[in-house]
């Protein structure tokens, strides 16, 4: 091959790939995946990656050579590039995009770091202080020149003249720096021992080697001792394990785990918060190879992990899995069933509360295995639900209800805890005039501001617009401006009313402005420093306290009303998710749901824990409507600062599709719905416009829309947004 494909980050330009010559001094050693240096314009030499090879050039150009390899080991291999140009196409993205997203650029400028080392060698012809200093050295082994010194109480000179005795060695080594080394890990934790449930789903789980399994096991069901036992087996077996959490605080405490049962030298982590030392590291040992089990956030479904035996995706249905923006809009969970089909291993997905379309798909296929009691059947806590239609004029500013006043009295003097959850953010969450009924709304967004109490200030959760409470109605001057709607802020003030003796914290996106924030306010809660934590749907997933016997939803309708397909699932999920963080300790607990609609069957299955009669009744109405796992969805946001502009577009684009689809017969199998306004019309000045594509024929209708897509040209105004089985349609 006479040319390089080299993936370069320019200032200004982003990422982009280029062609290179390659000298012939480095035809014998250049692959795919080193580091290299290239020459690029006024910048001179920088940085890049090889990703290719061809043997012309489209066009008549001038190219410039390779100027030198930066390490001979590349970071990544044919196979991997393989899986980025997969996502590529099945997100309707390019792969310099992808490349992007999956590989940190800042690993070619990080070098690896290294260290000087000391060893004994002799004490031969040594004085009697040179001595004393060589047998330290010879009872501690080999250590860091650095570390020594100190440890000796000696000097470089000293340490320089046993070096030329020959008494010591020194040496440079490659440092790897661990993010795990913090944990101090000395002894290894033994396996739990499976219960009679747990053994039964391990031995069928055990004997699936390919394909998408899923465990669904009622909260405090022991999965993770599951999981466990089947990463001992794989990791027997001399291969890895890919171990997936939906957040960076939930990795975290994953890995912790898994570092005590199978060592800190065999485990690594990956997420956006790891340094760029550690993530260069921590990249080249999984390359080389070196590393067992990597557990992570969604960014680790790209990490380069070899010879994987085992993914696991532990609370498969959070939406954290999926990247909203910027492009690629991947889902994790969709990423890693490629990665196992390439691996030929199994993908085992673990929930209390399984996403519709994977259990629909472990049913079918008949890879399904359930957990149905809790780890030594511990009781599930009963659900109680408050009516607020008879209870809420009674209630703490309409808000907090007798009996939930009451339950919380109750538990507190027994000297247990409790979770409250309110899943909105701020203070109050909309501004009102009394006068003329007028919301006070974001200038740039379509949405109402949210007022937070302790910056004074209203704030938009979409662009970050922030402003004072205005003095007067802005449409008809009156001074009747008021607060209204329920926060997590504003629960919390309340709840401080009520039990003024009490310590009582809040925990959602608005108090995480320090790193470590969440997990300082969580491991207060675990050591009983805390006796309410009010917050958001942050709180109902990770949290095993077995002092929570007190769970309570301020509003468990909020969830539910939302115009979208997936909203009872959503509402579902979260309400049986926070109910099992009650009782998961030798006390019993419960739980209270305050609604204003109480027969809705969501609400009513959510309130005896049963997943199953849920699923009954919410793929009755997927099925009948089209939505999945009966098609896959594509959604196309076509905005512009000029209204009738961006309607237009996506008017005409909606038009030549379906026109295609005309065209080639398979109007029953591929529906499009649209162009409408987009739930919110109006997002940072941008004016949105939505087309919704319903996909009843497989690949093959994928194939078509990217094909169409790949064909659309839009004018420098107007920005196209192409999401790919999207969270939501708002």
């Amino acid at each position: 091959m006479k040319y390089a494909l080299a993936l370069v980050n320019i200032k200004g330009l982003g990422v982009k790939t280029f062609s290179y010559l390659i000298p012939d001094e480095m035809k014998e050693k250049i692959q795919i995946g080193q580091a290299i240096l290239v020459p690029f314009g006024r910048q001179g030499l920088v940085n890049a990656f090889c990703v290719g090879f061809s043997d012309y050039l489209p066009g008549n150009f001038k190219v410039k050579k390779i100027n030198k390899i930066l390490d001979e080991t590349p970071l990544f291999s044919i196979d991997y590039l393989k899986l980025l140009e997969w996502v590529a196409n099945y997100y309707c993205c390019d792969l310099v995009t992808v490349l992007n997203a999956a590989i940190p650029l800042k690993l070619i400028e990080k070098a690896s770091k290294t260290e000087q080392l000391i060893e004994f060698v002799s004490c031969e012809g040594a004085t009697k202080r040179q001595m004393e200093v060589l047998q330290l050295l010879e009872k501690s082994g080999k250590m860091p020149l650095i570390l020594f010194e100190k440890y000796a109480k000696t000097t470089r000179a000293t340490i320089k003249k046993l070096e030329a005795m020959g008494c010591v060695k020194l040496s440079q080594e490659e440092l790897y720096r661990n993010p795990l080394d913090i944990l101090q890990i000395t002894q290894r934790e033994p396996l739990f021992e499976l219960s009679g449930e747990q053994k039964k789903v391990y031995e069928g789980i055990a004997k699936k080697k390919e394909g998408q399994i899923l465990l669904h096991g009622v909260t405090a069901s022991g999965k993770t001792e599951v999981y466990f036992k089947l990463i001992d087996d794989t990791i027997k077996a001399g291969k890895n394990v890919l171990f997936l959490a939906p957040e960076i605080a939930l990795a975290s405490q994953l890995t912790k785990r898994l570092a005590r049962k199978f060592g800190t030298e065999d485990v690594a982590i990956w997420h956006s918060s790891i340094s760029d030392g550690e993530r260069y590291d921590v990249w080249q040992k999984l390359y080389k190879n070196e590393i067992k089990i990597l557990a992570g956030a969604r960014s680790a479904v790209f990490a380069p992990l070899q010879n994987i035996g085992l993914i696991i995706i532990d609370e498969e249905h959070e939406s954290a899995y999926k990247q909203t923006t910027p492009a690629p809009r991947y889902d994790a969970k969709t990423v890693a069933r490629k990665l196992s089909e390439f691996h030929k291993c199994p993908l085992l997905l673990g929930s209390a509360t399984p996403d519709i379309s994977s259990y629909y798909r472990a049913v079918n296929e008949g890879n399904l295995f359930e957990l149905k009691n809790r780890y030594n059947n511990a009781k599930v806590p009963p659900v109680s639900v408050i009516n607020m239609q008879e209870y809420g004029r009674a209630a703490y500013k309409n808000v907090i209800s007798i009996p939930m006043q009451n339950e919380i009295k109750e538990t507190l003097e027994k000297g247990q805890q409790v979770i409250l959850l309110i899943n909105r953010r701020g203070f109050s969450t909309f501004t009102q005039c009394q006068a003329c009924g007028h919301v006070v709304e974001c200038p740039n967004c379509a949405i109402p501001m949210i007022w937070h109490a302790k910056d004074q200030m209203l704030k938009c959760h979409y662009c970050n617009h922030a402003q004072y409470f205005p003095e007067f109605c802005p449409e008809c001057g009156s001074d009747a401006l008021k607060n209204s709607g329920t926060g997590t802020q504003k629960i919390e003030q309340y709840i401080k009313d009520i039990f003024p003796d009490n310590v009582i914290e809040r925990i959602d996106s608005d108090i995480l402005t320090r790193k470590g924030e969440h997990i300082r306010l969580l491991e207060r809660f675990q050591r009983k420093e805390i006796d309410i934590l009010v917050g958001t749907q942050m709180i109902a997933k990770g949290l095993d306290n077995p002092n929570v016997t007190l769970v309570g939803v301020i509003s468990a309708d909020a969830s539910f009303n939302l115009p979208d397909f997936r909203a009872s699932e959503r509402g579902f999920q979260l309400l049986t998710q926070v109910a099992g963080r009650a009782g998961r300790g030798e006390f019993s607990g419960k739980v209270l749901f305050q609604t204003y609609n109480p027969d809705f069957y969501a609400l009513a299955s959510a309130k005896e824990q049963n997943y199953n009669e849920f699923y009954d009744t919410e793929i009755v109405a997927r099925e009948e409507f089209d939505y999945p796992p009966f098609s896959q969805i594509a959604r196309l946001v076509l905005s512009s600062q000029n209204n009738f502009r961006a309607e237009k577009s996506a008017q005409e684009i909606a038009l030549r599709l379906c026109m295609m689809i005309e065209k080639f017969g398979i109007s029953e199998r591929l529906e499009v719905l649209g162009p409408t306004p987009c739930v919110i019309e109006r997002i940072n000045s941008q004016y949105r416009f939505q087309i919704l594509i319903k996909n009843k024929l497989g690949q093959k209708g994928h194939d078509f829309i990217s094909s169409f897509l790949n064909k659309i040209t839009l004018p420098k105004d107007i920005k196209m947004v192409i999401d790919v089985d999207p969270l939501d349609i708002l």
